[in-house]
């Protein structure tokens, strides 16, 4: 989206000026220690390697550790954010207390059937007791009281946040060249952030980013307005029947995604059970870096009762979109697709910016009681243009026109210790997806899930985000999944999924209907609160295209089976809460029919050391060895606060990092991060306008993180 703000500058400005008339400055509010940052890693590790951009689950689950939830209060769908409970545990939480009162400790929640220490030990930073229990009423009013505006101007806090990063070593397309396209804009990324918070209650946000190769300048007459992608809201809530109201931009995730899911999402990865069967948590505020996955606009939920709930929400904003039109005189289109990548750096690129429009409307209702609710939701979209894919055999049945409707309901009900959850949906054309199953505690040891998924090929949908193998697309796919817990011994957890699933049409590369099945084995060790080991295995077969001559002689597309298999090892050390070690040994291993096995190694080391309360260095040594891009390998690696990645490596060479975090003051965070990759038997690194001339890429952060 186009920004409303002239340079990083500005941003900081006026930063600085609500700080200057803060009331909260003589009282700075204290920045999280590091233990913050290592619960987050345990749970971004948890996810899917090929899960993509992690910014909004850190910013969830940072915020979830700056405001615990108060477990004697928080909902069911509350309390599913929360790492290590899924829904199941959620709800026997919630059922805990309304038989037996609230929680007096944090370690009472270890009486709940199913909810181990381990589990305890993970959620313990995201939770917390509220209130003094002797100061509460016997008969509390069901809906949250308003706060009053004097405690709320006192109790603000304000975070401002300044982020640079650059690539050392830049591509062919930062050079001056006029005889071919180059990027329109610097090697810079940068990123500003204002927000403004009160708990839980209040949020105000402004967040600017500009991307490498684009531009930062003000100059409206060519629609250059300062950073690339600005984002902002106002939000409160629970105020009195008010559960949430955003003004600006949001994300909503009702019921199993199958209508509507914008926001925090993750597929198959460490954690079998949670992501299989997760609950949509309603309407929440936007303020992160994702260019394409919000909405704008203004959304509410009102609790009308107790047990009932609604929301409305509506969104109008441009999207990025190809558009290629005839030679006619009537310049009839050809095509008309949106584009995801949210990057600006080119005349072609910048041509797609704001192409197309679109007006959403779109409500929700839910009846929560005891152990089952019910629910449904609906939107209606319009385009200014019509969508219009191409003529490949593989976007036969991508949605054409202008208008999207789509509609589904959506329940779950606990029965003892199984509940059951499901969402069916109808599109405008009349077809039907339907996504259903079944999770279960077997005494405090196991926990199992299992779920059917029925996608069809010419279902429309441009908002869902519904589990699956294809993230995202809700289209296209049927499947099963089975998935087990298991923790035979105190500290001992195994873990294992099957995905067995289906393709009914053509997808890209692939020529016609194809099919795949996926596991993992999973077993965690955790003798000591200062060591823990796992090992993982991971294997995948997959149908692939692939040219073949038949008995003719005549070339003419096939299938093959294509497998990936991964095996880890990882170890943590604890040698005390100064200094902490992490070894990691992966092999991966591709094979496909008539193709030599492509295998790949890694090998990492990282260390984490608490120098002083004021300082901390993190530091990694990796080698990495793969024979393709096939048997490429991921790995998380630290970075700034907010900022998480889990990039991927192929080839042979070595990646180091030094990131040293220093706190001068309990509300000012200042981080470095220096990184080189060295490729080696390699001339130049990348391609097209990010081919880099030698072996190395080196890039180096810095933030700024202050709190008032």
């Amino acid at each position: 989206m186009r920004a409303s703000i002239a340079q990083p500058a500005t941003l900081i400005a006026t930063c600085l000026v609500l700080a200057a008339f803060s009331p909260a400055l003589s009282n700075a509010q204290v920045l999280p220690d590091s233990s913050a940052a290592e619960a987050i890693e345990r749970a971004i590790e948890s996810i899917d390697e090929d899960a993509g951009d992690t910014s909004l689950l850190v910013e969830t689950l940072e915020f979830l550790l700056e405001n615990p939830l108060d477990v004697n209060t928080a909902t069911i769908d509350e309390l599913s954010l929360v790492p290590g409970i899924d829904e199941g545990l959620a709800f026997a939480i919630v059922d805990y207390r309304r038989n037996r009162g609230p929680f007096q400790s944090l370690p009472e929640l270890q009486l709940v059937p199913g909810l181990t220490e381990d589990v305890f030990q993970d959620a313990r930073p995201y939770l917390m007791i509220g209130e003094e229990l002797k100061t509460r009423t016997k008969r509390p009013s069901p809906f949250p009281s308003p706060v009053p505006v004097r405690e709320l101007v006192r109790g603000i806090r304000l975070d401002v946040i300044q982020r640079v990063t650059r690539r050392l070593d830049t591509g062919v397309g930062y050079q001056d060249d006029s005889t071919r396209t180059t990027y329109v804009g610097g090697p810079e990324r940068i990123y500003s952030r204002l927000r403004a918070t009160y708990g839980r209650r209040l949020s105000l946000n402004l967040t600017g980013e500009k991307d490498p190769g684009e531009v930062l300048d003000w100059s409206p007459s060519t629609g250059s307005l300062g950073y690339d992608h600005v984002t902002g809201h106002a939000a409160i809530r629970d105020f009195g029947r008010i559960h949430t109201l955003v003004v600006g931009d949001y994300v909503a995730a009702f019921g199993q995604g199958l209508v509507f899911w914008k926001g925090l999402s993750a597929g198959k990865g460490r954690d079998v059970i949670g992501p299989a069967s997760r609950s949509g948590n309603g309407i929440t505020p936007y303020g992160s870096t994702d260019e394409n996955g919000f909405l704008r606009g203004v959304a509410t939920t009102i609790r009308l009762t107790r047990a009932l709930s609604v929301s409305g929400f509506a969104s109008r904003r441009t999207l990025d979109a190809t558009v290629s039109a005839s030679d006619s005189l009537q310049q009839e289109l050809e095509e008309v697709n949106l584009t995801n990548t949210g990057l600006h750096r080119t005349p072609t690129e910048i041509a797609k910016r704001d192409a197309l429009s679109e007006a959403l409307l779109g409500g929700n209702v839910e009846f929560t009681a005891g152990k089952f609710s019910i629910g449904a939701v609906a939107y209606k979209s319009q385009f200014d243009k019509p969508l219009i894919p191409g003529d490949a055999a593989y976007q036969r049945y991508r949605f054409t026109g202008r208008d999207v409707g789509i509609a589904s309901a959506y329940g779950s009900w606990f029965i003892s210790t199984f509940r059951l959850f499901g969402e069916v949906a109808r599109d405008q054309d009349g077809n039907v997806a339907t996504f259903g199953g079944t999770s279960a505690r077997f005494g405090r040891g196991i926990r199992a899930v299992m779920i059917a998924r029925r996608y069809p090929r010419s279902f429309t949908n441009l908002h869902s985000f519904a589990f699956g193998e294809s993230s995202g697309a809700t289209q296209n796919e049927s499947g099963v999944y089975l998935g087990l817990r298991v923790t035979p011994a105190r500290h001992w957890v195994i873990s294992t999924y099957m995905d067995q699933y289906r393709f009914p049409w053509i997808r890209f590369g692939v020529p016609m209907p194809s099919s795949g099945h996926e596991t993992l084995l999973l077993v965690e060790h955790r003798p000591r609160r200062w060591l823990n080991w796992y090992v993982q295995a991971r294997s995948e077969t997959k149908e692939g295209g692939v040219p073949v001559v038949d008995d003719s002689g005549q070339t003419v597309d096939g299938l093959r089976d294509e497998t990936r298999q991964s095996v880890r090892l990882n170890l943590q050390y604890e040698f005390s809460k100064q200094l902490t070690l992490r070894s990691r040994v992966e092999v991966t291993r591709f094979s496909a029919e008539k193709e030599p096995t492509a295998t790949g190694t890694l090998l990492l080391q990282d260390l984490r050391w608490n120098v002083s309360p004021a300082l901390a260095l993190d530091s990694r040594l990796m080698l990495f060895d793969t024979d393709s891009f096939d048997a490429r390998v991921f790995t998380y690696e630290y970075d700034l606060r907010y900022s998480f990645s889990i990039p991927s490596f192929s080839g042979r060479g070595q990646r180091t990092y030094l990131m040293l975090s220093f706190k001068p003051q309990q509300n000012l965070l200042l981080q470095v991060k220096y990184a080189v990759t060295r490729y080696e038997n390699v001339e130049t690194v990348g391609s097209g306008l990010d081919e880099v001339a030698g072996n190395r890429l080196r890039e180096i952060r810095a933030q700024l993180l202050w709190r008032i």
